[in-house]
């Protein structure tokens, strides 16, 4: 983790564990600051919560404070958990273009989630007072109010929206991405191999591969036939993840493409899948002669950094909040400085750093991108297909 980029979220990380009073030092390696905040509310923030919502209600509305204490603590378990577990499953359909719009609707139904869960322990609270339904529910606004406006300032300073706070999330044309490029990538929806210029352009179906992992991905190798070609293969999931699965896609492709660096460090090569392919940006074609440089992180939290060499100026941009958190993956350094990437589980997407523009492409997994070399055309050569 870069500390100069990240030392408030290291900062509130250090808290965070001081105020669990665990003993070890807190690494980078060791989670993000809101995997913390959320662990440390789950299993000790509600009681501290509920402590305060009970003497709260019990000190405004004239009810037991001891037992508006203890109903408020039980409350707050009951929601957090339930909310926990809610927001567990993918019931809304987040992507690029409306995840920050989906952050705004889900604090407020996050809010009103808490109202319904929570009114039934405030009515119980307040059942033996006049006019008791129609006070618990004033009751509920007021101490939920107080308590959830702590709670968003807490997950919040644990949380980094930099991607839509710092970053302009456009339309891919806005993006003047190099038309030579051509992109194969994992289709999610039928898990076949597929193909497409990453300035536009139409789908075309490349190989039947049924894939169904998420860690699934593409990658180059040197061709075995002829030292100056490419295979095209997947890297598929088994039940056993240290004996992956490959398949070859493509042979003898004559076309420029950026070899998986990683994969070559040990004997036999040892490629690994998406969720761990990570680190500096392999290069695609001139993309060494650029003057950007750039690299993704592990968490979330980290994101994509990119670095101006001639100046040492950085950008960099993450998502990681309680509702989306987004890893950046298969990161590919493309000529005129732009990045090809995987955000997510599913979705192409390329950066601009010298206008800090963000735009998805479209939906897949594990992207390859080459280039048609111009002295590809012998019948035979596996060279990418012209569109």
């Amino acid at each position: 983790m870069r500390r100069h980029d990240v030392k408030r979220h290291r900062l509130l990380c250090l808290v965070l564990l001081g105020t669990a009073a665990f003993p070890q030092l807190a690494w980078a390696n060791a989670g993000t600051p809101l995997m913390w905040a959320a662990a440390l509310h789950l299993l000790f923030g509600n009681a501290l919560i509920g402590l305060g919502e009970g003497l709260l209600l019990a000190r405004i509305f004239s009810a037991p404070q001891w037992t508006c204490a203890l109903v408020m603590t039980l409350a707050n378990y009951v929601s957090a958990w339930l909310g926990f577990l809610f927001l567990q499953r993918d019931l809304v359909p987040m992507d690029l273009t409306n995840a920050w719009l989906w952050f705004w609707i889900m604090v407020v139904a996050t809010y009103v989630m808490t109202l319904v869960l929570e009114w039934p322990f405030v009515a119980w609270c307040l059942r033996r007072t006049q006019g008791w339904f129609r006070r618990s529910l004033r009751a509920s606004l007021v101490v939920q109010s107080a308590s959830y406006v702590l709670l968003f300032g807490w997950y919040w300073m644990a949380s980094e929206a930099s991607l839509y706070t710092k970053m302009d999330v456009v339309e891919a044309a806005a993006l003047s991405l190099p038309e030579s490029v051509l992109v194969y990538y994992i289709d999610p929806a039928d898990g076949d191999v597929y193909s497409r210029r990453l300035a536009g352009g139409t789908e075309h179906k490349a190989f039947e591969l049924d894939s169904t992992g998420r860690n699934d991905r593409l990658f180059v190798r040197a061709s075995t036939a002829d030292a100056d070609c490419w295979d095209l293969v997947a890297r598929l999931q088994n039940q056993d993840d240290r004996v992956p699965r490959f398949v070859v896609v493509a042979t003898n492709m004559h076309v420029e493409a950026p070899p998986d660096v990683r994969g070559t460090r040990t004997d036999p090569p040892d490629h690994e899948g998406t969720w761990l392919n990570f680190g500096p940006a392999r290069q695609l074609g001139t993309a060494g002669r650029g003057q950007w440089e750039f690299w993704a992180g592990f968490w979330p939290l980290e994101g994509l950094q990119a670095t101006h060499t001639p100046t040492g100026e950085q950008v960099r941009f993450s998502y990681e909040t309680p509702f989306a958190a987004w890893a950046i993956r298969n990161l590919v350094h493309l000529p005129a400085d732009k990045a090809l990437f995987q955000l997510g589980n599913d979705q192409i997407c390329a950066f601009d750093p010298a206008t800090r523009r963000v735009a998805l492409l479209w939906r897949g997994r594990g992207p390859v991108p080459v280039i048609a070399r111009e002295a590809a055309g012998r019948p035979g050569d596996g060279a990418a297909p012209a569109e």
